[in-house]
């Protein structure tokens, strides 16, 4: 009875959202990592394509039995029980360096922040998804 509860709550959308987050902040923290090696070239995994898949994921209703949400195959990004997986593409997007590498520490720091903070926004819906579901199970306010 409580998965079928747990299922039907946006809990679901945001486990699979902050792992996203969290895969995708590693991946951008290797980017500025790497922001001074020659020919390097930063990748990145577009949310709005994630939240595209989020939304076709939400409205097709596909929570497993685990009472998480199952994504299509075209989805930048899988889930399985070894972790989460992006498939990131390369930027591309700034001005090519002499030494091969097209590097914006300030856009990487941008991305970084903007992703970050909506790790937080996630997490704190998150808590208070389980606020509720601890109130409706001591039955008071």
């Amino acid at each position: 009875m409580i998965d079928g509860f747990l299922g039907s709550s946006s809990l679901p959308a945001l486990e699979r959202s902050m792992q996203f987050m969290s895969a995708r902040q590693k991946l951008l923290a290797g980017n500025l990592a790497n922001v001074e090696t020659p020919g390097f070239r930063p990748s990145d995994v577009d949310p709005k394509a994630f939240q595209a898949s989020l939304r076709e994921a939400l409205e097709a209703d596909s929570v497993n039995e685990q009472g998480s949400l199952e994504f299509d195959s075209s989805a930048p990004v899988s889930f399985s029980d070894r972790g989460t997986e992006l498939k990131p593409e390369a930027l591309g997007e700034n001005v090519m360096f002499h030494d091969g590498n097209d590097r914006s520490v300030e856009r990487l720091m941008q991305k970084l922040s903007e992703n970050a903070y909506a790790f937080r926004i996630a997490s704190q819906l998150s808590r208070r998804e389980f606020d509720l579901i601890n109130t409706a199970i001591r039955e008071r306010p």
